[in-house]
């Protein structure tokens, strides 16, 4: 399993096939997120999500901030139990 967020290395781990944990803040997980069912996203439930900026308007960076560890955690132990 690659716990990442969204990057590079996140799509070469998709691609050969890696389980893929992913955290999103402000792209969009739908169009940049890893291809494949072995893979899982996770992001905070904000209204201003995704934002597409490089530059937080809020001032806050909530989106990366307000992840939850433990939904985090959860998610990567889901993930190892399928596979």
């Amino acid at each position: 399993m690659f716990i990442t967020n969204d990057s590079g290395p996140m799509h070469i781990a998709a691609a050969v096939g890696t389980p893929v944990l992913a955290l999103f803040g402000p792209t969009d997980s739908v169009v940049y997120g890893p291809y494949g069912n072995k893979n899982r996203i996770v992001s905070a439930s904000l209204e201003c999500i995704p934002c597409r900026e490089h530059h937080c308007l809020r001032g806050d960076h909530a989106c990366m901030e307000k992840l939850d560890l433990s939904v985090v955690l959860d998610a990567a132990l889901e993930m190892l139990g399928k596979y």
